[in-house]
């Protein structure tokens, strides 16, 4: 019974920092940029659920345990990515703002040449 039981912990585990490890490489140091980061990290999502899938084929003791822990680590992510991305809708920073030229005085207006003439 115990052999079972930390076979189950070690699956369960090496799926967790299989998962962590490849979407920090994949996501966060390989991709160039915002959307090519969430297409790695999907791609790696896919890779890692075949790999379990496979290898629950094999293992029947940890087949359960890889693909439970598989699914909730597939819902952490997801909810941290909610969080931190789509759920925002205010913007804090701030926001420069002027005097339209029109409401400005003649002698305060800037002079305004040929703007695509090369500038001195």
């Amino acid at each position: 019974m115990s052999g079972r039981w930390t076979a189950r912990v070690a699956g369960a585990t090496a799926v967790v920092v299989v998962l962590a490890a490849g979407l920090w490489f994949w996501a966060g140091v390989v991709a160039p940029g915002y959307f090519e980061s969430i297409a790695a990290g999907v791609i790696w999502f896919v890779v890692v659920s075949v790999a379990v899938g496979r290898i629950g084929k094999r293992q029947p003791a940890v087949r359960r345990a890889m693909r439970w822990t598989f699914s909730a680590a597939t819902v952490a992510t997801l909810a941290v990515a909610y969080w931190t991305s789509v759920r925002e809708t205010r913007v804090d920073e701030p926001l420069e703002t002027g005097v339209p030229a029109s409401r400005l005085a003649p002698d305060q207006a800037p002079a305004v040449g040929n703007l695509l003439a090369p500038q001195p």
